[in-house]
């Protein structure tokens, strides 16, 4: 199946499995998950957090510096 996500502002449509967790869309999607946070349903979740079709995803980037 495919799953909308919000990707660094942008919605994009990416592969996805019933019961699949954070690290799993983004292992399956080419996605460096340490490089952001994400966000289910407007609130901040661990990697190991499973995902539904109709969640609101949104992948933030993650910005570092000195």
């Amino acid at each position: 199946m495919k799953i909308k996500v919000i990707f660094e502002g942008k919605v994009k449509q990416l592969k996805a499995e019933k019961g699949m967790s954070i690290a799993e869309l983004a292992r399956k999607n080419g996605i460096i998950l340490s490089n952001y946070i994400v966000k289910v349903n407007d609130v901040i979740v661990p990697e190991d957090e499973k995902i539904n079709e109709k969640d609101k995803i949104e992948f933030l980037k993650v910005i570092s510096g000195g």
